[in-house]
């Protein structure tokens, strides 16, 4: 599906993915995958206290009308 599947690649263009799938094929796994993100983002924060966002709250760009909502970017500093 994608040129490099192995690579992080985070601004692909063309994205058409279903992360943990949809209806009956939906991923047993999501849940714990989310909280394991959860996790790692806290431990991220203890680890880095100087890390803030890079621009104010209001020029972040969100993704909407699909199945999952998000940003297109979280630019960080620290």
């Amino acid at each position: 599906m994608f040129d490099n599947p192995d690579d992080l690649v985070l601004d692909r263009a063309v994205n058409p993915h279903l992360s943990f799938g949809h209806g009956p094929h939906y991923c047993i796994g999501a849940h714990l995958a989310r909280v394991e993100l959860q996790v790692a983002l806290e431990v991220l924060l203890e680890d880095m206290p100087g890390l803030r966002m890079a621009v104010p709250e209001e020029e972040l760009r969100w993704k909407t009308g699909t199945m999952v909502n998000g940003l297109y970017e979280l630019p960080v500093t620290w």
